[in-house]
């Protein structure tokens, strides 16, 4: 999803995973970021940040998406609202898409995409296909979770440890470094990963990491 994104322009994004009925920044939300350097993310996920963010269970409630200047303006904000708006403006953010994404058995997540610049009126014709293919992929999650068993898949202490820098994003020659192996090596504990958790790319192995409490992402 993610490549797909990217080719149109889009220059980070974020996907919360909660489960049904709660809200979108509390404590049971976890976060999927791509784009961002990692200074932004740990600010981020730092709770007392996390849980002011304005946008996401606005954009729930509003249940279409919006530019987050039309959710500033849509909404009663509170102080901590205000507090986070501070910040993301001194960390250079502007303006963007906030989405409401709509799965089965109530399973809804936020998703944010960044275009590190002012939304216009022209935009509305890249973003509702953007739109489309991140409903398409949140699907295909809630599918993937739905599938999951409910035994947590044995993983080594090795294996726990690239499954939790994939979730960071962190590439194959990243983690050799940070785990201080060789490339092949980190090649090698991935593809038994992968076998493990039944899955064929990082983004699946990295939603039944969560669905099964092998990972998390706050």
């Amino acid at each position: 999803m993610s490549h797909q994104l990217m080719a149109q322009g889009v220059k980070a994004l974020s996907y919360h995973i909660t489960p049904p009925f709660y809200s979108q920044v509390s404590k049971r939300s976890s976060v999927f970021h791509f784009g961002y350097p990692e200074e932004i993310v740990a600010t981020y996920l730092d709770p007392e940040v996390f849980e002011s963010d304005p946008f996401p269970d606005h954009v729930m409630a509003v249940g279409h998406a919006v530019t987050w200047q039309q959710a500033v303006v849509d909404q009663k904000l509170t102080e901590k609202h205000l507090e986070f708006l501070k910040k993301a403006k001194k960390l250079g953010f502007l303006d963007g898409i906030a989405v409401p994404l709509f799965g089965p058995n109530s399973r809804n997540s936020y998703f944010s995409m960044n275009f590190e610049r002012n939304m216009t009126v022209d935009d509305e014709a890249i973003i509702a296909p953007l739109v489309g293919i991140a409903q398409s992929c949140h699907r295909r999650i809630c599918a993937i979770i739905n599938q999951s068993s409910d035994e947590e898949p044995p993983l080594s202490e090795r294996e726990s440890q690239v499954l939790y820098w994939i979730s960071r994003g962190k590439s194959n020659s990243d983690m050799a470094i940070i785990l201080d192996i060789s490339q092949a090596t980190v090649d090698s504990y991935i593809r038994r990963l992968f076998k493990k958790l039944q899955v064929n790319d990082r983004i699946s192995a990295v939603i039944v990491g969560l669905s099964n409490s092998l990972i998390k992402l706050m």
